[in-house]
């Protein structure tokens, strides 16, 4: 096992793209990222605290999802590794590996068996080799293809069967334009023969699939991989990500149908991940330590809660009041995203920075410097917590869904808890973040004479009507809500970050957005975190000087008019997955994925542009 083989950021254990159960691609081979409860914290008791991250804000909505819920623990950097033994586990995922010199091809455990059996030691055997001595100890090359199904499950496929085909198998005869392809037919009552030796061989003539096939060196008998993302079989429902159980991977009864895909697609993986600001007025002030103490005290049954009350407040001297708000969970209900994230909206604009310094924040009164704005809040110290809850395969799901019950849920790919325990898991992996930011707040007047012109409007319906015939329920599902200052603040986000990697030295991709958008939220927070290349004060600065920021919006506004694809991209009536961007493509609007909250969609550099009917249409 690659265990002691992840060397990719921590920031990759949680990101939309990225964490557990997710197949990361090495500098070896790939490899799908188990279960943090194999990770080590279960051993940890006392040192948890150490590994402890505080939002009880957060913790607090999480628990409508996970009502067992106590703490949200962090990714283990290298140190920790050495200090207490926590770090990621993985295994390698496909298990199926072939030798580029001897065309061997077979399951990671039979490789390794020949290893030992040859005489060689174990230590020498990742990355995978071959132990043929005319191979040299030749570095195994890993199948590139999985199947997965909606239920969230993904497998190898049945290679040891792939040359043994049904007499219906008709793959390789000339396909009918008008029926529908079919996949490969496989014969799964028996493999091959008796003495099974597969090869995997590589056309060097032919680029396609049929000029890849499995042979059985021993009979003879082969078949090529023509039809192969046609090809679909019942799930058998094992979790890899879970790890091994007595010598074997966890597996559920699955009813579903796979399907085949490169292990590098995009649909293979889809984290449902939680961000949220860290908000002082809204914490317990009890230490991770104490926490972890009252844990263990009420785990132990051995206590009332009255008595944990009574020792812990003589003993630590703190209020009893504090005790019994962290014994008691509260009301807890389902919180929609956007009622989240108006208390962080309304904090930054009606509180006052803290006096302890845990976040650094002032706002600036910019209606007469800056056309279109009514406010800035430059945040000179921030904290952003980012957890993971699940994991979908083949379509993503919607922020608000994913802590949705089961009777809400609408769509038809279930999600995959990240822990062995399922939803009743008491610890959730999440990164702590700091950085630095500014929310941009728009002059409200102004956008709600501007939304109510029938042209803005007409816009916004012909994505909803894009969106109706998306291949995603997401996309329904978001273009449901979708309100014209949403995609005007979404496009305005990207065309300022685009200009901000000019002038505050960060690249795009070290940017983030976070939209505040609603009846009573007009605004869009710009940030740059550590991990990444943020938090220099590069970015917060810019509100020193408001006629350079106003110069600044302006160029974005200016270079926004202009986009190398025109006429095409600004006349466009739908561009992009779904048809879900009207003028915007990667010339002129779009962003680096891990920068945008919404995937590069629902953007309209004409609502902001435009002369006519432009929210900056007069600049």
């Amino acid at each position: 096992m690659p265990n002691d083989k992840i060397q990719h950021g921590r920031s990759k254990h949680i990101s939309n793209y990225g964490g557990v159960a997710s197949l990361i691609e090495t500098t070896d081979n790939s490899i799908i990222i188990e279960t943090f409860d194999n990770w080590g914290y279960n051993n940890l008791n006392e040192k948890l605290a150490h590994y402890i991250i505080k939002d009880d804000r957060l913790l607090q909505r999480l628990r409508n999802r996970f009502p067992n819920l106590k703490h949200l623990v962090a990714i283990p950097t290298d140190r920790d590794s050495f200090l207490h033994q926590v770090r990621p586990k993985a295994n390698y995922f496909p298990k199926w590996f072939y030798c580029s010199y001897c065309k061997r091809f077979a399951t990671y455990s039979e490789w390794k068996n020949r290893w030992r059996s040859s005489g060689k030691k174990l230590d020498f055997f990742n990355p995978p080799k071959c132990s043929n001595k005319e191979c040299k100890e030749n570095h195994l090359e890993q199948i590139r293809f999985v199947m997965t199904c909606t239920n969230g499950h993904i497998h190898d496929l049945p290679w040891e069967y792939w040359n043994n085909r049904l007499s219906s198998d008709r793959t390789n005869e000339t396909e009918d334009e008008n029926e529908k392809p079919q996949g490969p037919q496989l014969d799964f009552s028996k493999k091959c023969c008796e003495n099974q030796d597969l090869i995997y061989k590589i056309s060097r003539e032919n680029t396609e699939l049929s000029g890849i096939w499995i042979e059985c060196k021993n009979c003879g008998k082969k078949a090529n991989l023509k039809g192969i993302f046609n090809y679909q079989q019942k799930c058998i429902g094992k979790k890899f990500w879970l790890g091994q159980l007595n010598g074997k991977f966890h597996e559920e009864e699955c009813n579903a149908t796979t399907s085949v895909k490169l292990k590098t697609s995009n649909s293979v993986y889809y984290a449902n991940t939680l961000s949220s600001l860290f908000i002082p007025d809204m914490q317990n002030p009890l230490s991770s330590d104490i926490r972890v103490e009252i844990d263990n005290m009420v785990e132990s049954g051995e206590f009332t809660t009255e008595l944990i009350v009574q020792l812990i407040s003589i003993q630590k001297k703190i209020e009893k009041e504090l005790i019994l708000q962290y014994l008691e969970k509260g009301e807890v209900k389902y919180i929609p995203d956007n009622i989240y994230r108006q208390s962080e909206y309304d904090y930054f604009l009606e509180k006052e920075q803290p006096e302890n310094g845990q976040i650094k924040f002032r706002d600036i009164d910019c209606s007469e410097q800056i056309n279109g704005f009514s406010k800035l809040v430059k945040i000179d110290k921030l904290k952003r917590i980012a957890v993971q809850t699940s994991f979908t395969r083949n379509e993503p799901i919607d922020v608000d869904s994913i802590l949705q019950n089961q009777n809400e849920y609408e769509y038809a790919v279930m999600r995959q808890s990240v822990s062995k325990n399922n939803f009743d898991t008491k610890t959730l992996p999440a990164l702590e973040s700091y950085g630095e930011g500014i929310l941009f707040v728009l002059d409200n007047q102004k956008l709600c004479e501007w939304e109510q012109q029938s042209e803005v409007i007409e816009r916004i319906e012909i994505i909803k009507a894009n969106a109706e015939n998306a291949d995603w329920k997401l996309h329904q599902i978001i273009a449901e809500t979708l309100t014209p200052r949403k995609v005007l603040i979404h496009t305005l986000s990207h065309l300022l970050i685009r200009e901000l990697e000019y002038v505050c030295g960060y690249p795009a991709s070290s940017l983030s957005e976070r939209l505040y958008v609603s009846e009573t939220m007009h605004g869009l927070l710009i940030s740059a975190f550590d991990g990444t290349d943020g938090y220099l004060g590069g970015l917060s600065n810019l509100c020193n000087d408001l006629e350079n920021l106003n110069n600044i919006i302006t160029s974005a506004i200016y270079r926004a008019t202009d986009c190398s694809s025109d006429p095409i991209c600004l006349e466009s009536e739908g561009q992009g997955v779904g048809q879900l961007n009207l003028a915007a493509c990667h010339s002129c609007t779009l962003t680096p994925e891990t920068t945008c909250e919404l995937s590069n969609l629902y953007l309209d550099r004409k609502l902001v542009v435009n002369k006519d009917f432009g929210y900056f249409g007069n600049i």
